[in-house]
């Protein structure tokens, strides 16, 4: 009868494992939760200024929005928040979300890290007239026909919505301004004459 127990005391705790495993998130490597978010964004604490230049230089193409649901107060009212979906490709920003899921998140599945598309599903709040990924609600990553949860962190909103942000960031801590793309110049020149 002990024994019979100690059985089945043993599988329960090892259903439960699993069971938990299961409906956990991917949990982060650098947990910034507790720095203010001014200080990740000024000392660029997510490394993605030079991603910011390269989308201003034209190096880099931004994620393709394939879905977006907006809650607002009203027709005249401000967006409240969202749920957004984003995809990333060999053309659009795939090697920039590869790098920060690799210094952010504990190890991810190969095939995920491999696939020529993602697409990254988050929650998001408008506050201050920019976007934040919600801290409350896991993100869903989807590649290669799986999809996982990754546990919410500083950096995605910093990645998918800190453009404007990272723009100022560059004036304020003396970054020298960036050269014009040569087609940038070009298109100028047309227009003024």
């Amino acid at each position: 009868m002990v024994k019979k127990r100690l059985v089945a005391g043993a599988t329960g705790a090892a259903v439960l494992m699993v069971a938990a495993l299961v409906g956990c998130a991917v949990s982060v490597r650098r947990d910034l939760a507790k720095v203010p978010p001014r200080e990740v964004i000024l000392d660029d604490q997510c490394h993605v200024q030079d991603y910011f230049d390269d989308l201003a230089r034209g190096r880099e193409r931004p994620p393709a929005l394939v879905h977006s649901d907006e809650i607002q107060t009203s027709d005249s009212e401000k967006t409240l928040g969202g749920r957004s979906s984003y995809l990333f490709g060999e053309n659009t920003s795939l090697p920039a979300l590869r790098r920060l899921l690799l210094e952010n998140w504990k190890p991810l599945p190969a095939a995920m890290m491999t696939a020529t598309q993602v697409e990254l599903e988050v929650r998001w709040a408008e506050k201050l007239s920019t976007r934040w990924v919600v801290a409350d609600e896991n993100v869903e990553l989807r590649a290669a026909g799986k999809t996982i949860a990754l546990a919410p962190h500083p950096c995605l909103t910093a990645f998918l919505f800190g453009r404007t942000l990272f723009e100022r960031r560059r004036e304020l801590v003396g970054l020298p301004p960036l050269p014009m793309p040569p087609d940038a110049g070009a298109a100028d020149r047309m227009t003024s004459d």
